[in-house]
């Protein structure tokens, strides 16, 4: 795609009309500084998200963050907005990892309390925490137990003495989404469940100890319990197996039953229907069921994070408090603004955070003045950030703001490449532990840019910088 294709519309906006091809159903628009556009034109997930912005019943314009990379059928960081409950949905535009997200626990550990054990903590967390695309965990739960974490989210580790009741208030939707239907979900997602429990999961999943490195909003950070100089601990992973068999049951299902509501859409992995049809109503249930897991599984990942630290470091497990818990495959339903009016709508986010401005009803307590927390890790072993939502991303972006850092391939070409990540590409110093039981990162070195990432995204005043954090060990699948 060329410049000339794009209107732009101000420092940080661009937009493709919909007029660009016949079956948009609504314009799309990139979040982008000058540097970062044109490498989204030229890539394919430009060409995806085009393709999303055809789904019927879409309202508003889609949103394209700077953080964008191709996917199956819709690419990783877009947001689209159908009106509810007269259109549509489509699982593969919410993803295949359902809650993929990230659960940041701050702390008072001193970085020089803790120096010369970092490479101890990256061990303790290899052998503690099963990690890998096939880790299996240790609870032992059965199928039954399984409806019960999908029905209950965070909190059912709170009863199982895997949570503080803090854990779940600094969460998004404290750790639980209501209406979830775990008795829409297949077995073999319930299978999987069972299995994977307190794991890590493969590919871009990691559990990373960080320092504060700089704090740009002392009065935020203090609300957050982030100082410079700190440790803290960054968990990113979703609802493993058990997520990801939901979303391909219910692509299937969608393209079996499209015919019967006279439903056509642009690629197999973006069918969609009705969201007043039954088997949306299914699929909303199992998503929230899977949604749910994701909760739980990255809280019993807290708590496992926790006992590590108690261990290695005489008891400071309980010196680690969640900062916040944020998901970023997601659909709910939501207020937004749409051509001036206000509107219900069903938000697709897929690759794309949760951003409430200050004041909007649905923030955590804690932040409710300050506005939701946007939790930005960057690749393996390299900066993360986190930032505060702001008003304006109500109005710019349908309350959302990035998910990551950007890169030039998906995971899917990554896993297909065959040059190893080297422990010299690794930042010096940081400690690397992988699922294959490897000291190396493993995998692809994909080319990301995260400052270029969050200086868009302040930019367009979606989200203002809190912290910088600096990674010291990681462990990945």
């Amino acid at each position: 795609m060329e410049r000339t294709d794009v209107t732009r519309i101000d420092d940080f906006t661009w937009e493709i009309p919909e007029s660009f091809r016949e079956d948009m159903r609504v314009p799309v628009r990139i979040i982008a500084n000058e540097d970062l556009i044109g490498d989204i034109l030229g890539g394919d997930a430009i060409g995806q998200a085009i393709q999303t912005a055809m789904l019927p019943g879409l309202v508003g314009h889609l949103v394209v963050m700077p953080d964008v990379y191709s996917g199956q059928g819709a690419p990783v960081g877009i947001v689209a907005v159908s009106k509810w409950p007269v259109g549509s949905i489509a699982p593969g535009a919410i993803g295949h990892d359902i809650n993929t997200g990230v659960r940041l626990l701050g702390s008072d550990i001193d970085l020089e309390e803790a120096q010369g054990n970092f490479e101890v903590l990256a061990d303790a967390l290899k052998e503690h925490i099963p990690s890998g695309t096939d880790a299996e965990g240790s609870l032992q739960i059965g199928r039954s137990e399984v409806d019960h974490v999908a029905q209950s989210g965070a909190q059912w580790a709170l009863r199982k003495d895997m949570a503080q009741q803090d854990d779940l208030v600094r969460a998004e939707e404290g750790g639980r989404l209501n209406d979830a239907d775990p008795g829409k979900v297949s077995d073999t997602a319930r299978a999987l469940g069972a299995q994977q429990l307190g794991t890590l999961g493969g590919g871009e999943h990691f559990i990373e100890i960080n320092a504060v490195e700089e704090v740009f909003n002392r009065a935020a950070a203090v609300t957050m319990g982030l100082k410079e100089g700190t440790l803290v601990a960054q968990i990113h992973c979703g609802s493993r197996g058990y997520g990801r068999q939901v979303c391909a049951d219910y692509i299937e299902k969608f393209q079996e039953a499209a015919p019967s509501y006279d439903m056509s859409f642009p690629h197999p992995n973006l069918a969609c229907l009705p969201l007043e049809s039954s088997e949306a109503e299914d699929y909303m249930g199992a998503m929230r069921a899977a949604a749910n897991y994701a909760y739980a599984n990255r809280q019993v990942l807290a708590h496992r994070v926790r006992e590590v630290f108690d261990d290695v470091l005489d008891g400071a497990g309980q010196r680690l408090k969640t900062v916040y818990d944020v998901a970023h495959n997601l659909g709910q339903v939501e207020m937004h603004q749409v051509d001036g009016k206000q509107m219900r709508c069903y938000v697709h986010r897929k690759g794309a955070a949760r951003a409430f401005g200050p004041g909007t009803p649905g923030i955590s307590l804690p932040y409710r003045a300050l506005g939701q927390p946007v939790l930005v890790p960057g690749s393996m072993g390299e900066t993360s950030w986190v930032m505060l939502a702001t008003r304006d991303a109500m109005q710019k972006s349908f309350g959302s703001a990035c998910h990551g850092a950007g890169r030039t391939m998906s995971r899917h070409e990554a896993n297909h490449q065959t040059d190893p990540v080297l422990d010299e590409e690794i930042e010096e110093g940081v400690h690397v532990r992988s699922g294959d039981g490897s000291s190396s990162a493993g995998g692809v070195k994909v080319k990301e840019n995260i400052d270029a990432v969050v200086e868009t995204v302040a930019g367009a005043r979606l989200a203002s910088k809190v912290a910088r954090l600096k990674p010291v060990a990681v462990v990945h699948g």
